[in-house]
Formats: C-alpha cells, sequence, structure tokens
C-alpha cells in the first residue's frame, strides 16, 4: 500500500506578496493598528530610557554624589517603569482586538467563500486536506497573532530606539557596538534559506496526516473488521515520521537564534568595553554613559531574540497564509452569467437536446443526450454501475456546466438562469441521508427560509415520521447527534423526505432512496416518497428496477448515453438492455423460491 507521504509533493516558496496580503486584514482596523504603535514605542522608549537614567546615577555617584539628584533619577525611573507598564499594555491590548478581528474577518471569508465554490473543486481536493487548510494553516495564522505578532511589533521599535539611544551617546561606541549586525543577519540568512521551504513541506506533510487520519476513523468498522489496525498504525507512523523530519528541518533555525544573538550580544560588549575604555581614560566619556552603552548592548539583544525567535510562527503563518489565499483565489467553475434571470415558478417541463458532458476536459461521459419529461411525469433511471445516471442529475440541477447542447425547463434554459431560483424549485432525496447536528425541527426548516413549525409538523406527519419523532427525549427539540446517529436509518431518510416536502419543490431528485433499508422500511419510505412526487416531475435513480417500475418514462443509460426510453412494458418488449437488467434482478430472486419449493416438498416426502 503506497503511503500518502510517498507522493510526490513541490516545494512551495513562501511570496512576499503573501505578507502584504496578510497585512491588509491588519489594516482593517488600522486607526487602532497605529495607535497601538504609538503607544507601544513611548511604552518601549520608557523602558530605555531608565538605562539612561541609571548611567546618569552612577555618573552622580562616582562625582558628586548629590543625594538630591539621585533621589531626582530615582522619582523619573520609578515614572518611567509606571509609564512603561501602562503603555504597553494598552498596546498589547490594542494589538489583540486588531489581530483578533483579522483572524475573524479571514475565518469569514474562507467560509463564505467555500460556499460558492462548484462542486468541481471539491471534487479535486481531498477532504482531509481542505480541512487542514482551514484548520491547521488558520492555526499557524492564530499562533502568530496570539502573541508573536505584537512582540515582534515592539522588539522592532526597541531596536530601533536602541540603536538610535547608542548612536545618540556616543556615535563612535554606537558605530562600534553595530558591527555585529551585517555577520549576524548573513547567519540568520543561511539558516532561513534551509528552514523555510521546510515549512511548506511540514504543511502538506500535516495535510496528508489529517486526511490519513480522517479516513481512517470514518472507516473505523472497515479497518476493525478486516483487522487493519496494524497496517493502518504503520501508515500513521510513516506520513508522522515525514512530517517530524519536516518539522525538525523547519524548527532549526530556532534551536541556533538565541546563543547566536547572546554571541553577537557579548561580541558587541566585549568591543564596547574595549574601546570605552580608552574613551574613559582620556576623558570622551564618563563612567556613567559607558555604562549606559553597555546596558544598551546588553538590552541590544532582547529584541533580536525576540525577532528572530518569533521567525518560525512568521513563516509559519506565511506559508499557511499562502496555501488558505489559493482557496480564496479559486474561481468557481459554474457561475451566473451577467444578467441572469430569476426562474419563475415553474410546472416542471424538462427537455434535454444533445447534451454533451465531461468532468475532465477530453473524457466525455454523457454524449447526445436527448429526452423530454412532461410536467409531473415520473422519470425512472437506471443502467449498469458508472453508466451516468448521477450525471444526467448533477448537469440538470446545475452542480455542473454542460460542455455542448442545452437543458431547459419549462422553456428557460438553464444556462441562462440564476443557479439559486433553479435550486430553489428542486428537492433532493439522496441515498445517504444528510441531516446536521442541530434538532429536528431545525433540520426540517433548513429547508426551506420562512417555514413555520407548523408546515414542519404537517410534513413530518404526511412523511410518517411525526410518530417517531414525538417519542424522541424532547420531541422536534430533540438535537441529532453526529448527523443523526440517534436515529435509525430508515428514520433519518423520512425525515429527509419530510425536509424535502417542506421545499414545496417543482422538480424532485430521488438518488437510490431506498437502497440502504430493508424491505419493511423500503415500503414507508416508498408510501412517502410517492406523496412526495404527486404533482412535481421526479426522477427516480434506482439499481431495485421494482422502485421506478411503475415511472411513466425510463430513461436506460449506458457508457453516457441514453440508449433506451420507454415504460416498463415497452422496455420489456423491447428486450434490450432494460429487458436484461430486468430478468438478472428477479432471476435470482425467482430461484430462491424455487430452492424454497423444493426443499419444502423434500421435507414433507420425507416425513411421509
Amino acid at each position: 500500500m503506497t503511503g500518502a507521504a510517498e507522493k510526490a509533493i513541490p516545494e512551495k516558496k513562501v511570496k512576499s506578496g503573501v505578507i502584504s496580503r496578510l497585512m491588509k486584514y491588519i489594516l482593517l482596523q488600522k486607526g487602532q493598528f497605529f495607535l497601538a504603535i504609538v503607544l507601544l514605542t513611548i511604552g518601549t522608549f520608557a523602558f530605555l530610557s531608565v538605562a539612561y537614567l541609571l548611567g546618569d546615577v552612577i555618573t552622580i555617584l562616582t562625582n558628586s554624589k548629590n543625594m538630591d539628584l539621585i533621589t531626582t533619577d530615582a522619582i523619573r525611573i520609578a515614572v518611567a517603569s509606571v509609564i512603561c507598564l501602562i503603555f504597553l499594555y494598552l498596546g498589547f491590548v490594542l494589538i489583540t482586538g486588531v489581530t483578533q478581528h483579522a483572524l475573524f474577518t479571514l475565518r469569514q471569508e474562507i467560509f463564505e467563500h467555500l460556499e460558492t465554490l462548484s462542486l468541481r473543486f471539491f471534487d479535486k481536493q481531498p477532504i482531509g486536506e481542505l480541512m487542514s487548510r482551514v484548520t491547521n494553516d488558520m492555526d499557524t495564522i492564530n499562533n502568530l497573532f496570539q502573541a508573536p505578532f505584537g512582540m515582534t511589533i515592539q522588539s522592532a521599535i526597541m531596536l530601533i530606539l536602541t540603536i538610535l539611544a547608542l548612536i545618540t551617546l556616543n556615535p563612535l561606541l554606537g558605530g562600534v557596538a553595530l558591527v555585529v549586525i551585517p555577520v549576524l543577519a548573513v547567519f540568520v540568512a543561511v539558516l532561513a534559506h534551509v528552514s523555510t521551504p521546510s515549512f511548506s513541506m511540514l504543511q502538506v506533510r500535516l495535510g496528508d496526516l489529517n486526511g490519513l487520519i480522517e479516513e481512517t476513523l470514518e472507516g473505523e468498522r472497515t479497518v476493525i473488521t478486516y483487522r487493519h489496525q496494524k497496517i493502518s498504525e504503520w501508515n500513521e507512523a510513516e506520513i508522522s515520521g515525514h512530517a517530524k523530519a519536516a518539522g525538525e528541518r523547519a524548527h532549526i533555525l530556532a534551536l541556533f537564534i538565541t546563543p547566536l544573538c547572546l554571541m553577537a550580544s557579548f561580541i558587541s560588549i566585549a568591543i564596547v568595553a574595549v574601546f570605552g575604555v580608552k574613551m574613559l581614560s582620556t576623558g570622551d566619556i564618563t563612567i556613567g554613559a559607558l555604562s549606559s552603552a553597555i546596558s544598551y548592548c546588553l538590552l541590544f539583544v532582547m529584541p533580536l531574540i525576540f525577532i528572530f525567535f518569533n521567525y518560525n510562527f512568521w513563516v509559519s503563518a506565511i506559508v499557511g497564509a499562502g496555501r488558505i489565499f489559493e482557496i480564496l483565489d479559486a474561481k468557481p467553475d459554474v457561475r451566473d452569467k451577467p444578467g441572469a434571470q430569476e426562474l419563475p415558478p415553474v410546472k416542471g417541463h424538462i427537455v434535454f437536446k444533445d447534451v454533451n458532458f465531461s468532468y475532465v476536459p477530453g473524457r466525455r461521459v454523457m454524449k447526445d443526450a436527448s429526452f423530454e419529461a412532461l410536467p409531473g411525469m415520473k422519470i425512472g433511471l437506471c443502467g449498469p454501475t458508472g453508466a451516468g445516471k448521477s450525471t444526467i442529475i448533477n448537469i440538470l440541477t446545475r452542480y455542473y456546466d454542460l460542455d455542448s447542447g442545452a437543458i431547459t425547463v419549462d422553456g428557460n434554459n438553464i444556462a441562462d438562469i440564476t443557479q439559486d431560483s433553479l435550486r430553489r424549485q428542486i428537492g433532493v432525496v439522496l441515498q445517504e441521508p444528510i441531516l446536521f447536528s442541530d434538532t429536528v425541527m431545525n433540520n426540517l426548516l433548513y429547508a426551506r427560509e420562512g417555514a413555520t413549525d407548523y408546515e414542519c409538523i404537517a410534513a413530518a406527519k404526511a412523511a410518517d415520521c411525526h410518530e417517531f419523532v414525538t417519542r424522541l427525549p424532547k420531541g422536534y427539540q430533540t438535537v441529532l447527534v453526529d448527523g443523526g446517529s440517534n436515529l435509525s436509518q430508515g428514520q433519518r431518510q423520512l425525515l429527509t423526505i419530510a425536509r424535502a416536502m417542506i421545499a414545496k419543490p417543482r422538480m424532485l431528485i430521488l438518488d437510490e432512496a431506498t437502497s440502504n433499508v430493508d424491505t419493511r422500511t423500503e415500503k414507508v419510505i416508498q408510501g412517502a416518497l410517492r406523496k412526495l412526487q404527486e404533482g412535481v416531475t421526479s426522477f427516480s435513480i434506482a439499481h431495485r428496477l421494482s422502485t421506478i417500475k411503475d415511472s411513466d418514462k425510463i430513461l436506460v443509460v449506458d457508457a453516457g448515453e441514453i440508449v433506451e426510453q420507454g415504460n416498463h412494458n415497452e422496455l420489456m418488449a423491447k428486450r434490450g438492455l432494460y429487458y436484461s437488467l430486468y430478468m438478472s434482478q428477479y432471476k435470482g430472486r425467482i430461484g430462491e423460491v424455487l430452492d424454497d419449493i423444493l426443499a419444502m416438498s423434500k421435507k414433507d416426502a420425507g416425513v411421509a
């Protein structure tokens, strides 16, 4: 078995444009952001002034020992400390508000954009990979915005003010103290070159890992049934190992930053001390000024450590943001034309004319399909697996656009009307009932905006699910767990039928709505479906041909072509593909009945 980690994955380069794009979300509250910078600047200036005042105290103690001057400086130090505390706190509070608003906006934007994308986008994206982008990649941005973002800004301010303080205090000492910066920058650039691409690979590996875990948990019953636990563990360990290796390479910079910055600081202090002592001996500098210069050299390393230590957060966030922006840049394949009209309430007259369609360009799966469904008709769809039955439904609902040909509803080409107005008039009941982790009532209300509780209860009664709903602990206010796992398969399907009734559709799609239930439940569901089909044009996909036997028209699909169409009796008389499919299904049942009769005859004969 080939693990997900074995896939060839191209390394993505971090784009500088991602930073500016990410900053646009920060600047949504630019007034608050710039006010925060002002407050952080004042607080940092107050912090650095303490080192200058301490140098002044040392000078006073060395020379005059004037207690009044020392007391004055002590008061100034206390005031500076209070100012530092208040302004830095207020600045970080504002930064937190700005970053959280940016995160909120980005989360909303990506979710809303995902809702606009066509099904083709989701066909190409493994759910695990997509979830990794929406969760893990958002977490990397969140991790940056929680504290490192504000600390980086404050550290940059502190670094600039420290350099200015050194130069202002003594230009010569300031110049020699800063000589280590170019050397440090070269080291950091080399380390960044090694670690940066690995952050992109780390995010990809985490996507692979999330995909495997999600797939394994969803299929846990199958894993247990086929005793595949050990193999699943090996696969997880392999992919997790790749993620571990990528993570180690990605975080190599953090391993070197602290000792590297400390080394630079100590070298800077040594240089300043050597030059400072010579200047002190010639009277070009006071002992207090030298002390302040050495203090600034020590303080100089703090912002460097903070900036470079947070580098990993920045790179992770930039890589994650780049992957998120890829989603935001994705365009829906199916779009409303400029000036597309609203589809008025329809009768359900549907015409397919020479329809051709392909999911992948060059691989046509629907070929010259033509048929007509009159209002109120029951249309059955059958054929071998993969023949194209679901494709007819997918293009009727305009989940995908056609290659050529046309589909009209009451004479309106669906390519010329809005998607929303088309789908508003189509009800869908799928093979696997989809319910949400919400109350029964809210699941029913999901069908139509403005529907009332009374309408929902009436639909539930019509769909034969009112009785079991009222037996639930809180009736219609019972919260369905994990998509309705606290209900049986049949009960979930009946609820989706009731939901479709509430939608009051003019066209109806039944995608093997009874294939996953027992015969007894199937009869109940079929009864509910007949009520749902009354007066609407309906399409029923079925493998059990008995469920579409009474259709007004049956479309037999094979290899993307409608090879036969007609009612049951007409198709049986043709003795074509439909006849073969029908007989193959019922032949097995007849054989079982004959075997039972023969077995009972032998038993009776033995008794006699």
